[in-house]
């Protein structure tokens, strides 16, 4: 309502920051079984886990999350497609 006003400034910060974690949570939280050693998970006790611990996989979950946020963020501050 406010940003019908004229508003033009919002603090994103502490959004931003939760959708982060969320991501790396939600990545832990989904892959749980396969982050709890290097080798053996429910695939099989010799199957390797190295793709799902590798430090890339839950920081580019925080990101996925992280873009989503931020365009509900743009969309609220009604500037999307503004150019």
């Amino acid at each position: 309502e406010t940003i019908s006003y004229g508003v033009i400034k919002m603090n994103i910060d502490t959004d931003t920051q939760w959708a982060y974690w969320d991501g790396i949570r939600s990545y832990s939280e989904e892959n749980r079984a396969y982050l709890q050693s290097q080798i053996g998970n429910p695939e099989g006790h010799d199957k390797p886990n190295k793709k799902f611990y590798d430090p890339r996989m839950p920081v580019r979950s925080a990101e996925e999350t992280t873009v989503a946020r931020l365009g509900q963020c743009f969309s609220d501050l009604n500037c999307v497609d503004v150019f």
